[in-house]
């Protein structure tokens, strides 16, 4: 007997296989995209799998008694996708061994509609359910990746003006040496994009252990600890909408050197910049603003969410520092619905620690039940919004969150 004779009593005993409420065929193509290189499909067979299910009709995926079947040939595949038969024929064993296609076809190989021999789509339809937790898998992993590659970035701009600070302090010793020759060899910002998951996160773990560990070694030639600094927030009872900047820093360039740059010779030959403020060199990886506000001060003020991210990161440092506070703005992006996006504009708007005060400032808000905020993500935007026209203030936010940890206590 022929399929073809043998295919009307199987459509009969067995269910067509539907696309769920609210997904229509192209939302099945774009589903069956997203995770078509996990199911080992590569572009060009894509390619082929989009050709053929367009010429299905879409009602077929939601009622009928008729499955979506293609009952194009594979010439006729081929002369739309202006490839060769062979290649078709490639595509299709390769869709067949990935569960997105049944060919059904009569003896000789031939499609027809009525003969109801084809391309058939209903084993790729009763996936849904599984490529909807694999999408939502895969976007799981591209977040992580994402955020760890922003992660680095933070370590290797930190890491950077450590390096231009201990050189000035200490010369190029064989300790700054050997740091800065790992510095080196780490990979670059491109190359982070073709790392897996699991290649970034133990990059990105040992450019952080580096990065403390540099960290550590400046902290040992400052005369005192910069957390021990006077912090310029102060208790006061104004009302933080009545406040205005007290600090003399511009807050429309907060987190960015304000300071002269000089660039000279260093004993590795090499040029680095270093800021200098009345001739005296300065810490170059952080603004005199972002120092005087004090990181004890500056725990007392984040939610317990936060402080629990700070926690991790002192345990891992033996102290906080502010690429502590970070680290835990990054961490705390997800857990807040916080697109990467918004941390990307607000660190190129206001630089990284001036983003991070946002990120801070945004989460304590979130979590006091006297304020309601629908989006954390639309508030941080909001930050940014207000400091294009000049209005953002930081200082008078700080103050507000200041005052009403005090009220509490």
């Amino acid at each position: 007997m022929h399929v073809s004779q043998a295919l009307p009593a199987r459509r009969c005993e067995a269910v067509k296989p539907t696309l769920p409420r609210g997904m229509e065929r192209d939302g099945f193509v774009a589903l069956v995209d997203a995770v078509a290189s996990s199911l080992g499909i590569g572009a060009a067979a894509m390619m082929t799998f989009r050709t053929m299910i367009a010429s299905t009709r879409p009602s077929a995926f939601k009622r009928g008694p008729d499955e979506p079947c293609c009952y194009l040939s594979q010439n006729e595949i081929a002369h739309k996708r202006g490839v060769t038969a062979c290649r078709i024929r490639e595509h299709e064993a390769a869709l067949v061994r990935a569960g997105l296609i049944e060919k059904r076809t009569m003896a000789n190989g031939a499609r027809s509609g009525f003969s109801g021999c084809g391309v058939f789509f209903g084993v790729a339809i009763a996936r849904v359910d599984e490529f909807l937790s694999l999408r939502d898998e895969i976007e799981a992993d591209r977040r992580a990746h994402a955020r760890l590659r922003g992660q680095r970035s933070s370590h290797k701009r930190h890491l950077k003006g450590i390096l231009c600070e201990l050189i000035e302090r200490q010369g190029l010793t064989a300790e700054v040496e050997r740091i800065h020759q790992m510095f080196a060899e780490w990979p670059s910002g491109q190359a982070l994009h073709r790392m897996s998951l699991e290649e970034l996160q133990s990059h990105e773990a040992e450019a952080e252990a580096l990065t403390i560990s540099a960290s550590a070694l400046l902290y040992q030639t400052h005369d005192r600890p910069l957390e021990n600094e006077r912090s310029h927030i102060q208790d006061t009872t104004q009302d933080s909408n009545e406040v205005i900047c007290n600090d003399p820093v511009d807050m429309r360039s907060v987190g960015k050197p304000t300071h002269s740059i000089n660039k000279r010779p260093q004993p590795d030959g090499r040029v680095h910049c270093l800021e200098s403020q009345n001739g005296a060199a300065s810490e170059a990886h952080k603004s005199k603003f972002i120092q005087n506000l004090g990181s004890d001060r500056l725990y007392g003020l984040c939610s317990e969410e936060m402080k629990m991210w700070l926690d991790i990161e002192r345990q891992k440092r033996g102290r906080l520092d502010f690429h502590s506070f970070v680290i835990a703005a990054q961490k705390r992006l997800p857990e807040l619905g916080i697109h990467p996006s918004a941390w990307e504009e607000a660190v190129d708007l206001l630089d990284e620690d001036a983003a991070m005060l946002c990120v801070l400032i945004t989460d304590a808000k979130v979590a006091d039940p006297e304020v309601t905020i629908l989006s954390a993500g639309a508030y941080l935007r909001g930050m940014v919004r207000a400091q294009r026209t000049g209005s953002l203030n930081i200082m008078g936010s700080l103050i507000g969150l200041n005052e009403r940890s005090r009220r509490r206590q």
